[in-house]
């Protein structure tokens, strides 16, 4: 009989020190980990969106939208942003190593003049695929850290994100369009 008592108390005592753990429910540390803990990006798909852009000559221009079959890099810059200036060449790099190879990457300058966005994107040699973001595609991007990386997959949805992107995140991206383009 105390061998019983014995097993049960070691089961109760056992789930009231799990529970003394947590914390308390509806306290500001149990806030912290509800807004750490997520699954809206496990458990639904965000659709690209669409890229209301104006031309580098500052017209405005169709809005973009990712097209079925083909990746889309869309890669967040400005001509006074300094880790843009020292990542332009990778970026550049990798639009040139992977444009027969269905994938699309864009450069939108954001927070920019149009004059300094142009000289910025002549001295890249990366004129055609240089656009001016509007104020619609910065608010549909959550007003981005700069540089920012956003990818579409194959299918148009929102499959990678890397705001104030450094030289590991390049390497990253491409492993994702190594994956990506694979097949």
């Amino acid at each position: 009989m105390s061998f019983k008592i014995l097993i049960i108390m070691t089961f109760l005592l056992g789930s009231v020190n799990a529970r003394a753990n947590e914390p308390a429910h509806g306290s500001a540390a149990g806030a912290a980990v509800a807004a750490r803990v997520t699954d809206k990006y496990a458990h639904s798909w965000i659709a690209f969106p669409a890229l209301t852009l104006k031309s580098l000559s500052g017209e405005p221009l169709a809005p973009r939208i990712a097209i079925k079959g083909r990746v889309l890099i869309t890669v967040f810059v400005a001509s006074w942003c300094i880790p843009c200036q020292q990542l332009m060449s990778d970026f550049k790099r990798i639009a040139l190593q992977y444009e027969n190879a269905y994938t699309d990457v864009i450069f939108v300058f954001a927070h920019d003049t149009a004059p300094d966005a142009q000289a910025f994107a002549s001295f890249h040699k990366v004129t055609p695929s240089s656009f001016l973001g509007t104020a619609k595609v910065l608010e549909d991007f959550h007003q981005p850290d700069l540089p920012s990386i956003y990818a579409s997959d194959r299918y148009g949805w929102l499959v990678y994100r890397k705001l104030n992107a450094k030289i590991d995140d390049v390497k990253e991206l491409e492993g994702f369009l190594e994956l990506h383009n694979s097949f």
